[in-house]
């Protein structure tokens, strides 16, 4: 099932692959020729993704992983390296999203839960990856770190989530910078896509948050939510693949025009 090879023979560890985003992403990366290294936490979702990712071709190592754990991070990379020898691109997709409710209904709990799952994670995983990404020759390799609309937009009932997201991003810019010079370029995105997670999770919010919701995801000169795997994964491709050589440091938005002025 291999559709131009945009990847052939790249090692690509993508983190939050059981569902949504991060499993699309992985299902259109393995029919481009990249060999995977996949994490999750939910062990039977995760061996799903592994087996449709084996079925388009691609070579796969699947753990079960806490992101919050660092000592479960060490173990994912050097599992990574120790399998395929080194890693070429880094996927930081992974985020444990709170419920969206008012900012005075918030917790200081729910901004732990958000910052350890996203940019903590991302923290230590850009440190640990970094000895096999280093001074590659030709176009280098690539770091994509997950970042959100939402958080640019600055939405409502939000917070927790907007303050972990742009964090992010100021990591990837400032670390962008640092990492030129040795061929690693690191880039964010911020994507619109309906996932199975996050159409779940509406049934959970009141009908107000919920309407507010709904509308986010077809706020976009297109008016409907995008998919992840035919609007969002092609964008992670090119950012993984040798034709993104000379962009680092900077933010694109798969979003259907969502926030064009941003």
């Amino acid at each position: 099932m291999n559709m131009a090879g945009k990847l052939d023979g790249k090692v690509v560890l993508i983190t939050g692959c059981s569902s949504g985003l991060g499993k699309q992403q992985a299902l259109r990366m393995a029919t481009e020729g990249a060999k995977l290294a996949i994490c999750a936490r939910n062990e039977e979702k995760l061996a799903e993704t592994k087996r449709l990712c084996e079925e388009r071709g691609a070579e796969v190592l699947a753990m079960t992983v806490d992101i919050t754990d660092y000592d479960n991070l060490v173990a994912f990379v050097d599992a990574t390296a120790a399998q395929f020898g080194t890693i070429d691109v880094l996927v930081n997709n992974a985020h444990t999203i709170t419920i969206p409710k008012p900012f005075l209904e918030k917790t200081i709990d729910d901004l732990d839960v958000e910052m350890r799952s996203s940019v903590y994670a991302y923290w230590h995983l850009m440190k640990l990856c970094f000895p096999y990404l280093r001074d590659k020759e030709g176009a280098g390799s690539s770091i994509i770190n997950f970042a959100s609309e939402a958080a640019v937009s600055g939405e409502a009932y939000y917070a927790p989530y907007a303050a972990s997201k742009e964090a992010v991003r100021g990591l990837s810019r400032s670390v962008a910078r640092e990492w030129g010079q040795y061929n690693i370029r690191i880039n964010t995105l911020c994507p619109n896509g309906l996932t199975e997670n996050a159409s779940g999770g509406l049934t959970t919010l009141s009908p107000e948050v919920r309407e507010r919701v709904q509308e986010m995801f077809i706020a976009n000169p297109f008016r409907r939510a995008g998919n992840p795997y035919d609007d969002v994964a092609p964008v992670t491709v090119f950012l993984a693949s040798d034709d993104s050589h000379w962009i680092t440091g900077q933010n694109l938005h798969a979003d259907g025009g969502a926030l064009i002025n941003a």
